[in-house]
């Protein structure tokens, strides 16, 4: 990787959630949240979320891939149900007011002195924390 001489290593990523879509499948009772981030803490790009309901032993599971193609990061999600439902109804409560999300990765990510990613390949990383703020009355 070529490091500029000023660059920044971080591990976390704040979004912004730019819009939110339930789907839901009549055919085999399939649902999930389709959310569109707009990036914080990097420069340029965007984020692609897609959280579904999952039957897990424990925890979550979450993973990232960064194209190295395009500047839309792609991040798949399985909540247990409970969560999954908690977080369905919170984003439908305040649709018209700011929500964000950090989420916390398993690799060192590096951006040039004008916030933009550095990568020459694409990346993939496991999302190992992912934290909601939702704006309050």
């Amino acid at each position: 990787m070529i490091k500029p001489k000023f660059f920044e290593s971080i591990n976390e990523i704040e979004m912004r959630v730019h819009s939110a879509e339930q789907q839901i499948q009549s055919i085999g009772n399939a649902e999930r949240l389709i959310l569109k981030l707009s990036l914080i803490t990097i420069a340029r790009g965007s984020c692609s979320m897609v959280i579904s309901p999952g039957h897990l032993k424990k925890g979550y599971s979450a993973k990232l891939h960064i194209p190295s193609d395009r500047n839309v990061i792609e991040a798949v999600l399985t909540l247990p149900q409970e969560h999954f439902d908690k977080l369905t109804k919170r984003m439908s409560l305040i649709a018209d007011r700011a929500v964000t999300a950090k989420i916390t990765l398993d690799k060192t990510l590096v951006l040039d002195h004008q916030g933009c990613l550095i990568i020459e390949d694409s990346t993939d990383a496991l999302i190992t924390d992912l934290v909601w703020t939702f704006s309050l009355k």
